[in-house]
């Protein structure tokens, strides 16, 4: 197993177990967190990427097979290994987990270490079925030695180029299917700008991340790299683990884009299914584009620091709101779990700018602006996400007209923008940032009877009062925080 540290997420509603657990895979090196039911079970799963799960069977809110059924359906965590460590001990229940894809079954009490085994052997198998394949332009050889040395313990194949042009080459050889781009900046022949610009011309390559390999002193190169298409920079000399750790991190990226890729290549092939099977092919298409919407809508969450509670809180918020002014059911529907994917061009933007503690220069809130319009894109155009493009695009424009990007004021903004960019804003004042506290929720309240008809629609403010009166605003805060 790699030196990085895994996270692994324990479902039980015993608290000794709990204890003893955490105990043991901590003094192992291990990350925890634990749930104490099904429902938080699935939230954190969803939410925190795990590389491991441990299923207790006798869970009140649902059986420990159902909840091994939810996990192992979803696009999100369908791929994570998972045991079941139980206390009721049952030959046919066995069966049932073992059959259901669990790799083993552990019965309370265990020996110590026991677990930890179990874990950590299943992890080693799953990093040398999960290896990538990462594409090396650099012109030093020594930095292709290193850089190759690091990838391949982690179980990944790399392919090496020393300059620009022979990077585009081997990029194009369809048969080495390329999954991620470290590139250097100054090389011979092709350099890195233009060897990022003529990949990021090319539509096939869009969602291949690009990671910068640069020095202290190329600064103002790495921003216009970063303009072109590259998706993050790395400063050498740079520790292993940082670089390994950023590595994961887009990896995991690009698979949530080839999950959405493949909800919407389902999407398109249901067109060509017999008519009686059109309403349950619909339902678990749509199923399936949810799961998808919402595993990447939280690693954009993920970026900013942010759990995926806060895009939870925006479905429901919009979607209380569109009905308090007189939408459908339906359609209320629609905007709230299209609401879901409003800031996922996030991705797009460096971790460095996002999570800066300190106040933005004009440049980096120029590049933050633009994660509207890249969400828009990233959204295609498949017709299920219609909404969700005009929500991400639009959320950010203001009723007088000085938002972003376009500048669209009054009914001239989109009616879904309109609903969540109030919904937004009232989150974004109530939950913590790196740069501020949560406000009180009577303070955000009366931050939105001041915005009222500069920032937001004056009906869907008096709309979002009234709703604040009934206390279902509070309600839905409390509930998903």
């Amino acid at each position: 197993m790699s030196g990085l540290e895994k996270n692994i997420l324990v479902i039980d509603n015993n608290k000794l177990s709990r204890m003893v657990m955490e105990d043991e895979l901590k003094s192992s090196g291990l990350n925890v967190s634990f749930a104490t039911n099904a429902d938080e079970g699935l939230l954190l799963a969803y939410s925190l990427d795990p590389d491991f799960i441990t299923v207790e069977l006798t869970l009140e809110d649902m059986s420990g097979i159902e909840l091994i059924s939810k996990l192992k359906e979803s696009g999100k965590t369908g791929s994570v290994p998972f045991m079941v460590v139980t206390g009721y001990e049952d030959s046919i229940q066995r069966e049932l987990c073992l059959g259901a894809g669990a790799v083993d079954v552990l019965y309370k009490p265990f020996s110590h270490g026991e677990l930890t085994h179990i874990i950590k052997g299943n992890l080693d198998s799953a990093e040398t079925k999960t290896g990538r394949k990462i594409l090396i332009v650099e012109d030093s050889s020594t930095i292709r030695a290193i850089t190759k040395h690091l990838l391949e313990r982690r179980g990944h194949t790399v392919i090496e180029a020393e300059n620009g042009l022979e990077g585009l080459k081997k990029l194009e050889d369809r048969f080495l299917d390329i999954d991620m781009i470290v590139t250097d900046i100054n090389m011979p022949k092709m350099d890195g700008r233009q060897f990022v610009t003529k990949v990021r011309s090319q539509q096939r390559f869009q969602f291949i991340p690009i990671i910068v390999s640069t020095t202290i002193t190329e600064k103002e190169n790495v921003r216009l790299l970063l303009s072109l298409g590259a998706d993050d920079y790395i400063v050498k000399p740079f520790a292993s683990e940082e670089f390994i750790a950023r590595i994961q991190s887009h990896l995991r990226t690009k698979s949530l884009y080839e999950e959405l890729g493949s909800a919407n290549k389902q999407l398109s092939e249901f067109n060509e299914t017999l008519e009686g099977r059109v309403e349950k092919r619909t339902i678990e298409l749509k199923e399936a584009n949810l799961d998808a919407i919402y595993s990447l809508a939280t690693a954009a969450e993920a970026k900013d620091d942010d759990t995926g509670f806060h895009v939870r809180r925006i479905q429901h918020y919009s979607k209380a709101l569109a009905k308090k002014i007189g939408l459908s059911e339906t359609q209320a529907e629609e905007i709230g779990y299209s609401s879901i994917m409003h800031d996922v061009g996030k991705i797009s933007i460096p971790d460095n700018i996002l999570k800066k503690p300190g106040k933005l220069t004009k440049e980096e809130f120029d590049l933050v602006k633009t994660h509207s319009v890249q969400g828009e894109k990233i959204l295609s155009d498949k017709n299920f996400f219609k909404t969700a493009r005009v929500i991400s695009r639009h959320h950010h424009e203001k009723w007088n007209g000085e938002g972003y990007p376009d500048g669209l004021s009054k009914e001239n903004i989109p009616l879904s923008a309109r609903i969540v960019a109030l919904a937004d804003v009232f989150d974004a004042l109530t939950s913590r940032r790196p740069y501020k506290e949560a406000w009180p929720m009577e303070k955000a309240i009366e931050e939105i009877k001041i915005s009222s008809g500069s920032h937001f629609d004056p009906g869907i403010s008096r709309a979002w009062l009234a709703l604040w009166e009934t206390g279902e605003v509070e309600r839905i805060f409390n509930k998903w925080r």
